[in-house]
């Protein structure tokens, strides 16, 4: 099998017999031939040159062993099993994924198993899926996580959606007695997840035989692996889903589900003290904060609680509003406007509500929130000694949620970290909760060692900027001119993808001159324009807020304002002057940017080199499949070429599964 597949698919895949070998002891080696065969898998595969972490080696030299054993004893040994399977789209494995026939209806059967090697095991009393497993922090509880695998499973690929009977769920504490993981068989079970500890090895094993005949089970693994998959839901049409009131339309998985539930269990919990809570969820780029803010406003609205949607971004708050109102019914327009208002909203307009009259505050992009609400129209006697915006958010709800990456701010005002907000959640006397969305990525082919690499690059965090190994997921390439970019792009745009050119904020942007867009970025022959300004209308061209979203908008520079929040299959990425290798990273030039914000009289060189790396930090992440490069300085497209190897030129590697409409 070629190495990119394996890469992207799991860490090893044999039959339960072939394994069987691979789990005996040899004398005087540290480790069982398969677990050493896996850390060498995920070095090389998964992390680049990162060893597996000792809980993960243990669970593959503990956990492993009980699962093959029961399939071997249990006559099952042609079954197929992955170890590592990875789930769609995003950077998630399943510990053990096994293939095989159901001994009834001779169809495809899989069962997804989490392992755990805990002896003992708690709930929290106020967190429905919290369970407490012995680390730092409390995690979800394993059989919703592993319900969700299977839910996930079943709504991505072909094989399983609409065949919910195809897979089954389980959880095995192999260490552990009932009595001592009690409380975690409170949460319901089902189908696609139970609970197996010690003292249920037997129900485990007849679940195995119940599931899995004694047949090979190669066929059915290659119709998991080959089976198309359904591309992710887009941000923009989860408002059409809102407007619906359909089903789950953002799958959750792992923190993502930790955090939508904490918001819950935070209502219940302030229904019974009349208390208010701070819910504080931080992630990188394409971890799925919005993905939980708009499943949030789902299902609090489908509960019957009042919440709304909130963002400092226009683009993407008049992107919701526009899909929220889409296709009204015959005098509703106006219903449906007021409706979409209310439902998707700025921080700005939080100020003007009355203390604790919403529910919920969702704020999405909570990054922008900024050191007060003042603004241009804002009256003189407001001005003196004005709230912190945040602390206007927090009172306007009852429970404020606040969603965000501690390196996406853009301007010098924007003060939205974890750690200002606990301060003021602390500063009022409120209970706060943060939930980490760790290392979770579902952008970028699921490679979250590419969000490293960026991060890495533009030295965030004080850190040092490393050449890109590919990784068999995202693909990086390098342009030799904008010309070859722009080129590169537009036949992705002939094979079905979504494509768009972005760049730092390095060239004036004018106003149209005679209703067509002035070409402002230029570099040597090339000229083209910015996204359209906001507030003004060009025939032809989207309003700057839809840019991300409109197709007539490839045909224009996206800067870090409207292309914030969105993706595109692949991203075309200028680096203008303002950012210039200097021999060992890139450093900011404040002279060279043209963003108006940071060009004001009084602002800091630190908050200028802030903004100006979190805006390439935007920019450098918005590709769902690839990104290529340009940088305007010679010294930095030097410095490029030896960071990533790989040109335009290069031949892209064949999909390794259709990816569909969904």
């Amino acid at each position: 099998m070629p190495w990119e597949k394996l890469l992207s698919s799991y860490l090893v895949r044999e039959s339960a017999s072939a394994l069987a070998e691979e789990i005996k002891w040899l004398p005087g080696k540290t480790h069982r031939p398969l677990t050493k065969r896996l850390i060498e898998s995920y070095k090389f595969g998964h992390k680049k040159n990162k060893e597996p972490g000792p809980s993960l080696i243990d669970s593959w030299e503990n956990s492993l062993p009980p699962v093959i054993n029961a399939l071997v004893e249990g006559g099952l040994g042609q079954v197929e099993v992955f170890v590592e399977f990875r789930l769609p789209h995003n950077n998630t494995d399943v510990d053990v994924l096994l293939a095989g026939v159901h001994p009834g209806s001779h169809e495809p059967s899989y069962v997804l198993i989490e392992l755990k090697q805990q002896r003992e095991a708690d709930t929290n009393s106020e967190r429905s899926v919290a369970v407490d497993l012995g680390y730092d922090e409390w995690k979800l509880h394993p059989v919703r996580q592993v319900q969700k695998y299977c839910e996930y499973l079943m709504e991505y690929k072909a094989v399983l959606r609409g065949n919910p009977e195809r897979v089954v769920g389980a959880v095995l504490m192999h260490n552990a007695h009932d009595a001592d993981v009690q409380r975690l068989f409170d949460l319901p079970e089902n189908i696609h997840g139970r609970l197996y500890t010690l003292d249920r090895l037997e129900a485990f094993r007849k679940m195995l035989r119940a599931r899995l005949a004694a047949a090979p089970g190669g066929e059915a693994a290659e119709a998991l692996l080959n089976s198309k998959e359904y591309e992710l839901p887009k941000i923009v049409d989860a408002a059409t889903s809102l407007r619906l009131r359909a089903s789950e339309y953002f799958p959750l998985l792992d923190e993502q589900e930790m955090a939508h539930q904490e918001v819950h269990d935070a209502i219940r919990r302030i229904q019974k003290s009349g208390t208010k809570e701070v819910i504080i969820v931080r992630g990188g780029p394409g971890s799925g904060k919005s993905a939980i803010a708009l499943e949030l406003l789902r299902t609090l609205t489908l509960a019957g609680w009042d919440a709304v949607h909130a963002s400092g971004a226009q683009a993407l708050t008049t992107t919701l509003r526009t899909e929220y109102e889409r296709d009204p019914k015959p005098r509703e327009k106006g219903k449906r406007e007021r409706a979409a208002r209310r439902l998707f909203t700025y921080f700005i307009e939080l100020a003007k509500l009355a203390p604790d009259s919403r529910d919920v505050v969702i704020c999405d992009e909570a990054h922008r929130i900024r050191r007060d609400s003042n603004g241009q129209y804002t009256p003189h006697e407001k001005r003196i000694n004005p709230l912190p915006q945040a602390d206007e958010i927090i009172a306007s709800a009852r429970v404020p949620v606040f969603l965000l990456d501690d390196w996406q701010s853009l301007r010098p005002d924007e003060v939205g970290t974890a750690e200002y907000l606990v301060g003021r959640a602390k500063a009022l006397g409120l209970h706060h909760t943060v939930i980490n969305l760790g290392s979770m990525m579902f952008r970028a082919q699921g490679s979250a060692y590419f969000r490293e690499w960026v991060l890495d690059l533009l030295s965030l965090d004080a850190r040092t900027p490393k050449p890109w190994v590919p990784d068999g997921r995202m693909q990086i390439r390098m342009a030799d001119s904008p010309e070859e970019m722009e080129e590169f792009l537009a036949a992705r745009q002939l094979e079905g993808m979504r494509t768009r050119m972005v760049a730092g904020f390095c060239w004036p942007w004018s106003k149209p001159e005679g209703g067509v867009l002035v070409t402002d970025v230029i570099i040597g022959g090339w000229k083209r324009p910015w996204n359209v300004k906001p507030g003004i209308h060009v025939p032809d061209a989207p309003s700057a807020n839809l840019w991300a979203t409109d197709p007539r908008g490839a045909g224009q520079i996206g800067c870090v304002y409207t292309a914030q929040t969105f993706e595109f299959d692949w991203v075309g990425v200028i680096i203008g002057p303002d950012l210039v290798w200097d021999g060992h990273q890139l450093n900011v030039r404040r002279t060279e940017t043209c963003d108006p914000k940071l060009r004001q009289k009084g602002i800091a060189d630190l908050d200028v080199e802030r903004c100006v790396r979190n805006a390439y930090h935007v920019l450098l992440t918005r590709g769902i499949m690839g990104m290529t490069l340009f940088a305007t300085n010679k010294a930095t497209q030097d410095a490029l070429r030896g960071f990533v190897v790989s040109t335009i030129n290069h031949p892209l590697p064949k999909p390794m599964r259709k990816i569909v409409k969904t």
